[in-house]
């Protein structure tokens, strides 16, 4: 069992959904948790889709890519974090407010944010000035965050 197979499996799975897409997607994001592979957030972050008929599959892959130590699973999220914010905004926000509402990984993600390239720090800030435009309670978490992007 390979990273890249699991990926193809749940590849084929998304182009031949029928009745057990779901749990038989599920079934390969549990092979692919196994084998704690970094690699395997910016490979399920393709996945993501804003118009996913299946948001409780998009779930099971947000639950994937949080099975990672913050360190790990900041630093992997941050690289993909322009592609992702480009591509699928509603699972960006997801995402990023999963983590803003987690202290340690926030914490986290404030200090790997500081040496991120320009293009990370554009993508980042821009998220979360649309997350605090869904409402205040989340200006407190995001403040630190988007210092951290100037």
């Amino acid at each position: 069992m390979s990273l890249a197979n699991e990926l193809a499996r749940l590849r084929q799975l998304e182009r031949c959904q029928d009745e057990n897409y779901v749990e038989r997607s599920e079934s390969v994001l549990a092979n692919i948790a196994r084998l704690n592979d970094p690699r395997s957030i910016s490979g399920l972050i393709e996945f993501f889709e804003d118009d996913s008929e299946t948001d409780a599959l998009m779930f099971s892959i947000v639950h994937t890519i949080e099975m990672h130590d913050d360190p790990t699973y900041c630093r992997e999220i941050l690289e993909a974090a322009p592609g992702l914010c480009f591509r699928t905004p509603r699972w960006a926000s997801i995402v990023f407010m999963r983590i803003l509402n987690s202290d340690p990984t926030r914490k986290q993600l404030v200090l790997q944010l500081r040496n991120t390239p320009a293009e990370t720090k554009v993508a980042i800030c821009n998220l979360m000035e649309r997350i605090n435009e869904r409402g205040v309670e989340f200006i407190e978490k995001t403040t630190p965050v988007i210092a951290a992007t100037q």
